[in-house]
């Protein structure tokens, strides 16, 4: 393959993954790091375990994580939409969090220790992906009280001006259907005399 291919296809991958993801982020860097390390410490544990590899549980493993991404994925445009980064950082603190416990799962399995420090951080960060979660579900409660339910929309008075507009216009030109009538029963019956 020619280095200028390899480019091009560099930065076509760059340029989707900062437009699907909004750039590579330390915590979607984190995030993938965890995935991979993830997957590896679970295949080193069915090893470990004497169980037999499956490679029907390593594609799902594997699924799982890509559909991970399509949600962050799908998070991104949607903050992208209210103009936001709460929606994508709640899910990417949220799969981070599941990553890493897979991972104390996988080592207890293994029989590796887990540095104190980093079960700490482990325990920082699913605290992080709940209030994460909590605060998105604050601001959407305190968003619906705000809103005005009652009153008439603005956007609704405005349509209606327009229409009232339009129909004067209409009526003006030609009148209503009983003046048009008559006006035509008189042009037909020709000038008044």
């Amino acid at each position: 393959m020619s280095p200028a291919l390899i480019n091009m296809l560099l930065g076509f991958v760059g340029a989707f993954f900062t437009f699907a993801f909004g750039g590579w982020t330390q915590l979607l860097i984190l995030l993938c790091i965890a995935m991979a390390i993830d997957y590896i410490t679970g295949v080193a544990a069915v090893i470990r375990t004497g169980s037999k590899l499956n490679s029907k549980i390593g594609f799902w493993g594997l699924t799982r994580k890509g559909l991970m991404l399509l949600v962050i994925l799908l998070a991104h445009q949607i903050d992208q939409l209210i103009g936001t980064d709460v929606i994508k950082g709640g899910a990417m603190y949220f799969y981070l969090a599941n990553e890493l416990i897979s991972i104390t799962e996988n080592y207890s399995r293994i029989g590796l220790p887990l540095p104190a420090k980093l079960r700490e951080i482990i325990e920082l960060v699913k605290k992080q992906a709940e209030d994460d979660e909590e605060a998105a579900l604050r601001r959407r409660a305190e968003e619906d009280e705000t809103t005005d339910t009652t009153g008439p929309d603005p956007e609704d008075a405005e349509l209606e001006a327009v229409k009232y507009s339009v129909d004067e216009d209409i009526l003006s030109q030609f009148g209503p259907r009983k003046d048009r009538r008559e006006n035509q029963e008189a042009e037909s019956q020709g000038p008044e005399q």
